[in-house]
């Protein structure tokens, strides 16, 4: 073999090796690896657009968001040490299935994977999420071994089908069936409301069973205002106060009251046609809030599993808790008391919700998510972009709580909550949010 030849016989050799042992680094991995830091807000996202397209009331929104981050950080879990696993505190949920330790993973696929296995579950059409999970299958294949492509897919969805075990026992199925809700035509009492005359939206819900708090009784409310005619009554001077809110047309009012309006079952007339108006949820809207002081703050993936799992477990409870105490009161809406006592012709800005009136919703949801984030994570001053596909804009915040003092009070300008339900609302909110605070350790 003469001396050019010998050359180019090394010289393939060192390629032909070379490409051997890249090839064989692809194959057995030596350490766990992540892709995507932000796979968790863009799967709220796939979340999100199922809620809208299945056009579900903000409480059972919630619910997915919930199982979903639950089974999302769980996945992640046994991968840091200085987590731990939340089943010991949550209602029900027994210990977490543990990963083959001598199979290597990619942890933000197995996240996704668990994520979006408990979503795929609990959405109306699942294709919205099967087609997601389907495109983020594809980009994550040809970028780690076949190896650790189906072991972080199979520990995923081990994970995710164990969470989906424990929300069957929540009671949601049960109580889906027996939603009818029946009107006790007394003064004082909801009755449904314009334009739509809906039945009244999940009347069971305070009966669905929290994550984390062991029961919603654990929290006390001052009943509501007694309902009254007479002109002088303070009922009549806090229902006066929102006709006469809605009444200034205050361009900036009614912005933050649209900007926070937040209601999935939103509905327009013209004439005798009927517009569904898409919208995002509360949950979804915190979420995304979340989400966006995430990327600021450049969370690691753990730490953004854990502000999520936080945020949504708070919301949930919150959502059961108020719902618990709206059909306890059973209590009117500001425009029922405006058309009988004031004006037979006034409307709101945005369409009045299809429950009792007290107390405000968004005001105990925004106020437990506030006080659970404030706690965890600091003050942050964020841009909020939620609503920007909605064609709402974005809104600059200090931080969580001046966000969600904005959502609470919106429920004035928005013509459908009394100034009462707003401010018992951020009382049951805080109190909510303090025992998430307080029980859901994270932390080792």
């Amino acid at each position: 073999m003469n001396a050019t030849m010998l050359k180019r016989t090394l010289l393939f050799s060192i390629i032909g090796l070379s490409l051997f042992q890249n090839a064989c680094q692809k194959a057995t991995e030596t350490e766990n690896k992540i892709i995507q830091n932000d796979i968790l807000s863009i799967c709220n996202m796939a979340i999100q657009n199922a809620i809208v397209v299945d056009h579900v009331a903000a409480p059972v929104g919630s619910r997915r968001y919930v199982y979903a981050s639950i089974a999302a950080y769980e996945s992640l879990v046994p991968f840091h040490s200085n987590y731990q696993s939340v089943a010991p505190m949550m209602n029900g949920l027994k210990a977490t299935p543990l990963p083959d330790t001598t199979q290597k993973y990619c942890l933000d696929l197995v996240a996704m994977a668990a994520h979006t296995y408990v979503s795929q579950k609990l959405v109306y059409k699942e294709d919205s999420i099967a087609n997601f999970r389907k495109r983020q299958l594809e980009f994550y294949q040809d970028k780690m071994s076949n190896s650790m492509f189906e072991a972080s897919i199979s520990y995923g969805d081990s994970v995710g089908s164990h969470i989906v075990k424990w929300s069957k026992s929540d009671s949601f199925a049960y109580f889906r069936g027996r939603e009818f809700f029946l009107t006790k035509n007394n003064p004082g009492s909801w009755e449904q409301t314009p334009p739509d005359f809906m039945e009244a939206i999940e009347p069971n819900w305070g009966r669905i069973r929290p994550v984390l708090v062991k029961s919603v009784r654990e929290f006390q409310f001052d009943a509501p205002e007694p309902y009254s005619t007479n002109k002088q009554s303070r009922f009549y001077a806090i229902a006066k106060q929102v006709y006469d809110t809605v009444n200034s047309k205050d361009t900036n009012q009614l912005k933050t009251a649209w900007y926070w309006d937040d209601n999935p079952n939103a509905s327009v007339h013209y004439g005798h046609a009927t517009i569904n108006v898409l919208k995002v949820s509360p949950a979804g809207h915190w979420l995304s809030m979340f989400s966006t002081v995430a990327r600021q703050k450049n969370y690691s993936l753990m730490e953004t599993a854990d502000g999520m799992v936080r945020l949504s477990s708070a919301i949930f409870d919150a959502f059961i808790t108020c719902w618990h105490v709206k059909y306890k009161t059973d209590y009117l809406r500001p425009i029922t008391a405006i058309h009988d006592l004031i004006d037979s012709s006034w409307n709101s800005p945005i369409q009045t919700p299809a429950f009792p009136e007290y107390p405000s919703g968004h005001s105990v949801v925004s106020s437990a998510a506030a006080t659970v984030l404030t706690a965890t994570f600091g003050e942050y001053e964020f841009t909020d972009s939620a609503e920007f596909k909605f064609g709402l804009g974005v809104r600059k915040f200090k931080n969580f709580r001046e966000a969600s003092n904005q959502a609470c009070v919106s429920r004035l300008y928005g013509g459908i909550h009394f100034i009462d339900a707003i401010e018992k609302g951020k009382k049951l909110g805080n109190e909510v949010g303090n025992y998430h605070v307080t029980h859901l350790k994270t932390k080792r």
